[in-house]
């Protein structure tokens, strides 16, 4: 600097090759692509698979449950497309809610399951003095296909699941109100995990909007695990825990393993005594009911009256709603399981061989 003047700042010329980091146009709705085709794939073909071999329950189920458990995409999608997650998030959930709102109103892509349609009978029956373990409804609905066919089902049915399940409904609103249930238990889910990122882009899938607007038993149950888990409720979240262990027999597996894993041996113990517990008052009701229809399965001696509370294998890959359970876990243990997995590599990799020097 001489005589007070001032040196132009040097230019500096990108180096060869060099780029600004641009979204490009078509990668920035990825996401968005990445739904419509979880969506498009699963219903192109459904339709073909009714059109051939009618309503197939497990064809449906493996179609759609493949489809849920591909709303895992949507992670490294969104991160691929280069896009602010919450913004995102916000985007997938309106659309998502839409999707489900419209199957509630309209029928398309609704119907997959006869729980909305059981539930209410249910706790009338409790309600009247009869153990609902023991009494049978007959259920009668039809199933609708994007609304171009349908296919009447009727059937007898016993309760099968446990019995604090029956209380969390709104009483009176029949099928429909219980399909709205499952949508806001699913919006109450998305809503606790908001600020994981994973855990809330693989849940707000608009594919996991359809199933729970099918009205679903799972969707209350999974609301009441994620509030104990990531609800912030410190020592009050043990309560809601003690809940789930008189909803759906998933929670109770859930949290056996749980508390196993964690080492926590006392805990572990408290789910079985816990779900005994409240299973007692109808051991002492009517001892086969229960026992068969909802903690054996059929599978004891002298259950086998108990027809509709008998399992197999092909129940594993046949009900959409179970493929749930193994994509809500990834979304709340993502960190934890890929730690695992790479602990996992770390021991079973061979160690390199030792080299002298020189």
């Amino acid at each position: 600097m001489r005589g007070g003047s001032v040196a132009p700042a040097p230019t500096l010329s990108p180096a060869r090759g060099w780029r600004p980091h641009v979204t490009p146009r078509g990668r920035r709705y990825l996401p968005e692509i990445v739904v419509a085709a979880l969506v498009g794939a699963a219903g192109s073909i459904s339709l073909p698979l009714f059109f051939r071999y009618g309503n197939v329950t497990w064809a449906f189920a493996v179609v759609w449950g493949l489809a849920t458990l591909g709303s895992v995409l949507i992670v490294p999608a969104v991160r691929r497309a280069g896009v602010a997650w919450p913004n995102e998030l916000r985007t997938l959930f309106v659309a998502s809610a839409i999707v489900g709102v419209v199957s509630v109103l309209t029928g398309i892509g609704n119907n997959a399951t006869d729980e909305p349609y059981t539930m209410g009978p249910y706790l009338s029956e409790l309600l009247h003095g009869r153990d609902p373990y023991t009494s049978i409804v007959l259920v009668s609905y039809s199933v609708h296909t994007l609304n171009l066919w349908s296919n009447h089902v009727s059937a007898p049915y016993h309760y099968v699941y446990l019995p604090l399940l029956l209380f969390f409904q709104v009483p009176g609103t029949g099928a429909t109100g219980y399909k709205f249930l499952g949508l806001a238990c699913w919006a109450g889910i998305v809503y606790l995990v908001r600020k994981d990122e994973v855990g809330a882009l693989c849940l707000v899938s608009p594919v996991v909007a359809l199933l729970a607007a099918n009205g679903f038993t799972d969707l209350p149950v999974l609301l009441l695990l994620t509030l104990s888990l990531r609800g912030g409720l410190g020592p009050n979240a043990w309560p809601v825990e003690v809940v789930t262990y008189g909803m759906k027999q998933f929670a109770n597996a859930f949290w056996l393993v749980y508390h196993l894993v964690r080492r926590e041996l006392l805990r572990a113990a408290l789910v079985l005594v816990g779900t005994l517990a409240i299973a007692l008052p109808f051991l002492l009701w009517h001892p086969d009911g229960i026992w068969c229809e909802a903690l054996t399965f059929s599978a004891a001696p002298g259950c086998s009256s108990a027809p509709s509370a008998a399992r197999s294998w092909s129940d594993l890959y046949a009900h959409w709603n179970y493929y749930l359970w193994p994509l809500w876990i990834y979304a709340l243990f993502s960190a934890a399981i890929h730690r695992g997995w790479r602990r996992l590599k770390s021991r079973v990799r061979p160690a390199a061989p030792a080299t002298a020097d020189g």
